[in-house]
Parts: C-alpha cells; sequence; structure tokens
C-alpha cells in the first residue's frame, strides 16, 4: 500500500508538469502570429475544424497558409478563459481578440477549442466552435466603414466589399492602417 501511495505522490508533479508543458504549448499556438511559431507545437499529421469534424478539415499545410492569409498579420491575442483537460483532450473556452477588433473597440469573439494531443505531447487536431453568443462585429465597424466611405473611399472598396471583410495579408495589413487613420482622424476631431 505505501509504494502505490509513493507512486501517486511521486506522478502527481510529473503529470503537472506535463498540464504545464500541453497549456504552455496552447497558448504558443493560440497567439501565435508567425508561421514558425504557429506550427512550432504541430504534429505532422495536424488537422483543423471549424465547428465540427463532418468534412475533412484543414491539414497542416493548408491551416498554416489560411493562418498566414489574415490572423496572423492581425496579431491574435488570445485569452484562456477556462480549461479542463481529459487525457490527451483540452477543452479550452477563449476569447479572440485582435488588432483589428482592438481598434474597433470589440470585445472579441467567444469560443471553444477542442485540441488534442498526440503521444510526443504535438497539437495533432484542434475544432473551433465559436460561442453562439458572440455580438456581430459589423456593429462596432459600421462608425468606421462611415468615415472611411466619406474619407477613403477607394481604399475601402479594397478591403470591404458588399458589406464583407476581403480577407487576405495585405488587406489585414490595410485595414489596420485604415483604422489606425480613423482613430487618429475621430479622436482629434472631438
Amino acid at each position: 500500500m505505501k509504494v502505490s501511495y509513493l507512486t501517486i505522490l511521486l506522478l502527481i508533479p510529473l503529470l503537472s508538469c506535463t498540464n504545464k508543458v500541453c497549456l504552455h504549448r496552447i497558448k504558443t499556438y493560440l497567439d501565435a502570429h508567425t508561421i514558425k511559431t504557429k506550427s512550432r507545437y504541430l504534429s505532422e499529421d495536424y488537422h483543423s475544424f471549424f465547428m465540427d469534424k463532418k468534412d475533412k478539415g484543414e491539414d497542416k499545410a493548408e491551416a498554416l497558409h489560411s493562418f498566414l492569409n489574415w490572423d496572423a498579420p492581425l496579431h491574435p491575442d488570445i485569452t484562456i478563459l477556462n480549461y479542463s483537460v481529459n487525457g490527451n483532450e483540452w477543452k479550452a473556452e477563449v476569447n479572440e481578440q485582435n488588432d483589428f477588433s482592438k481598434l474597433i473597440g470589440f470585445p472579441g469573439w467567444k469560443a471553444t477549442e477542442i485540441i488534442n494531443f498526440n503521444s510526443k505531447k504535438k497539437i495533432d487536431e484542434v475544432i473551433y466552435i465559436p460561442n453562439d453568443a458572440n455580438p456581430d462585429y459589423k456593429k462596432w465597424l459600421q462608425p468606421a466603414v462611415d468615415w472611411l466611405q466619406k474619407n477613403k473611399f477607394a481604399e475601402l472598396d479594397e478591403v470591404y466589399k458588399k458589406g464583407r471583410l476581403v480577407q487576405t495579408s495585405e488587406t489585414a495589413r490595410k485595414w489596420i492602417s485604415l483604422l489606425q487613420l480613423w482613430r487618429k482622424e475621430t479622436t482629434t476631431t472631438k
């Protein structure tokens, strides 16, 4: 009996350390804004899914390409609000912000991310499930759109078509520049 209690006591710090390693890897993955950082802890068989696993999702190359085309230039800033662990599966409730959301004053997108690790503690799979109660960011974006329509119509037309964001790495950077200008011009005129 003493041996099993001793074994358990010795394993607690090891498991705790393993959880710390995984949590660090999740935080690094979520807040990455370069391909090098984003892919650091991804397995070669990595797949990401949106909402559920009904389709094939995106493999590692597709997911990193998608990330590079929009999220990376906007510098993700993701807060883990809560998490639970069940074996190699982590369920994290997050609030996602970035340069775009911060500039328009949007409180962020809440979501649940289900993250699975393989035996080498590499991220093997992620399922992103947005919170149904998220507010529409367009309410926060509208004042900027109104100002940009009057003052930077041609530039706005490059990044916003038919009420939708044009999502490329170039338009992400252009959005930041336009929103910074909008902030500067509307803050100093008040």
